[in-house]
């Protein structure tokens, strides 16, 4: 993994804060929080740059369904179609 550009974290977080915004999804601030946090985490995992996800975030990005769902606490599962959002529309963020 190579490290974050400068800044480049907030600026992932940010739009996975501005796509979890468009979703139908309501859950408190916490959850929220907790969302965008793994949203972040999987979009860095995926690109391979800042730290290394934990083992949901790498069954999400490796596409593996049954480790993912396994693995996932209740607000995850809830947000399992939103990651998969994240990650097919969601393009490198320099």
């Amino acid at each position: 993994m190579k490290e974050f550009n400068e800044g480049q974290e907030k600026r992932i977080r940010e739009r996975v804060l501005q796509m979890f915004d468009r979703e139908p999804i309501s859950v408190s601030e916490e959850y929220k929080s907790h969302i965008v946090n793994i949203g972040t985490s999987i979009l860095a995992t995926k690109w391979g740059i800042g730290y290394p996800g934990g083992s949901f975030v790498q069954a999400v990005v490796d596409n593996d369904l049954m480790g993912a769902f396994s693995r996932a606490d209740s607000i995850n599962k809830d947000a399992m179609g939103f990651y998969c959002k994240l990650l097919y529309n969601i393009g490198y963020i320099d």
